[in-house]
């Protein structure tokens, strides 16, 4: 594992939390390849082949881990699969593994078949089904690209991603799984791990290209934070994690240093009226990718949708439905959200929520962290919390709420599709990292 504050001088092994326990799979499946060799072994060191093109099972047995092939079952509490060379990538080589969850708490969330390079460990944690990936940490990059964003991004954006996700990873600093034994998890609450099954020879050649290669900033790598798109403008770190600001981690318009526009910055609830209500050049607008082409470059996970600009309503009946269910909110009806605090992008950090409870008085409730109140607004996530609230009728009880808004996702750091109407229009992945990550450094630290 990774350790913390160390900036390692050779590529590090990673462990990578695969099926995480809070998933609750009852069995995992899985699949050897038609070449390569694989072994199994269990908790006391015993070791078995696998064959070629095989399925196998692994069952929840009590506090044991039952693994079930065509020649019988055996039990363990922990398995350990090893095979070919955790070097030797390529599209869709190594195990896979069945019905991985991707998309984990998020409205996007799949089950997909990932073929992992690499050593696999089964788990049985305490009656949890938990399967980590031990891979080295290029090998990982590799596939992280073409599973954040797709196949088809050009070289200059390929190797932006590949960048950035080396550079978060090995500063270290969020660490949410470490009670886990792990460094990460397959998913956006870390960072896309598909393993090899959206593999390119050109995510490849961005890894090689840009090896051991990190963003620094003095001493320290980068806290190189990305999202799917910013809506036009970033945010600045502290406005969604808090903590103290980082010099590097700014909020700044996503376009050329030439452009401006009349309502930025976003510093009042008619400002970003008008900014959401508008469609500006940005570099993660339609002025650069036209949104009917941009689903070609998403990742397999994503999702054909409006993620520039974007609506959600609800009727008075399913806000008041939705609000009881997220924060047991004892409300007859809802009043009105109201943001009481905006970040730089316009993403609301606080936000009040005014109704009527059930004896027929106004109370208020106030959500604070940008990540909550995306939480709360929708059944599964809200694309951003950079948005302006309509009512209708603008009365005492509202029939219909109209959440218009900008962007998908926090808003910090990298805007993945900014960075990729960047790299389509010429600018080189140096470009890309200084303007999204402003007075950093890259720098080849092994």
């Amino acid at each position: 594992m990774l350790e913390p504050g160390v900036i390692p001088d050779k590529e590090p092994i990673i462990r990578v939390a695969v099926v995480m326990p809070e998933d609750n799979f009852k069995k995992i499946v899985i699949n050897t390849p038609s070449v390569g060799g694989y072994r199994i072994s269990d908790e006391d060191g015993n070791v078995f082949e696998l064959g070629y093109d095989e399925r196998y099972e692994f069952h929840l047995h009590g506090d044991l881990l039952k693994f079930v092939s065509n020649k019988g079952e055996k039990v363990s509490k922990k398995w350990i699969v090893t095979g070919e060379d955790a070097n030797n990538v390529g599209t869709k080589r190594g195990i896979k593994v069945k019905n991985v969850i991707t998309g984990r708490n998020f409205h996007w969330r799949k089950l997909m078949d990932m073929y992992i390079p690499g050593t696999l460990e089964f788990h049985n944690l305490n009656g949890k089904l938990f399967v980590v990936n031990e891979v080295p940490l290029e090998v990982y990059l590799v596939c992280v690209a073409t599973s954040e964003m797709g196949a088809k991004c050009p070289k200059s954006f390929l190797e932006a991603q590949t960048v950035v996700a080396r550079s978060w990873l090995l500063a270290n600093v969020e660490m949410k799984h470490r009670s886990l034994g792990v460094d990460v998890c397959n998913d956006d609450c870390c960072q896309r791990y598909q393993g090899a099954t959206f593999l390119t020879k050109e995510a490849i050649e961005a890894a090689s290209n840009t090896y051991g290669k990190v963003l620094m900033y003095g001493d320290k790598i980068c806290d190189a934070r990305y999202s799917k798109s910013c809506g036009g403008v970033t945010e600045r770190i502290e406005n969604v994690w808090g903590g103290e600001p980082l010099p590097y981690s700014i909020s700044k318009l996503d376009a050329p240093a030439s452009y401006n526009h009349p309502s930025y910055p976003l510093d009042s609830e008619d400002k970003v009226r008008k900014w959401i209500d508008d469609k500006p050049p940005t570099f993660c607008s339609s002025y650069y990718i036209p949104e009917k082409e941009l689903i070609k470059y998403l990742g397999g996970v994503d999702v054909e949708g409006r993620y520039f600009r974007w609506i959600v309503n609800y009727t008075q009946q399913q806000l008041n439905s939705l609000l009881k269910s997220k924060l047991n909110l004892k409300s007859r009806y809802i009043l009105d959200l109201v943001p009481l605090r905006r970040g730089d992008s316009g993403r609301i950090i606080d936000l009040r929520i005014d109704y009527v409870d059930l004896r027929g008085e106004k109370q208020s409730m106030i959500i604070k962290s940008e990540y909550k109140i995306r939480d709360t607004l929708s059944k599964k996530f809200l694309y951003s919390s950079a948005f302006y609230v309509k009512k209708e009728p603008e009365g005492d009880v509202p029939r219909e709420f109209i959440l218009k808004g900008a962007g998908w996702g926090h808003g910090v750091g990298l805007c993945q599709i900014g960075a990729l109407g960047m790299s389509l229009k010429g600018y080189t992945v140096e470009d890309i990292l200084y303007h999204y990550y402003v007075g950093a450094e890259l720098k080849k630290i092994y």
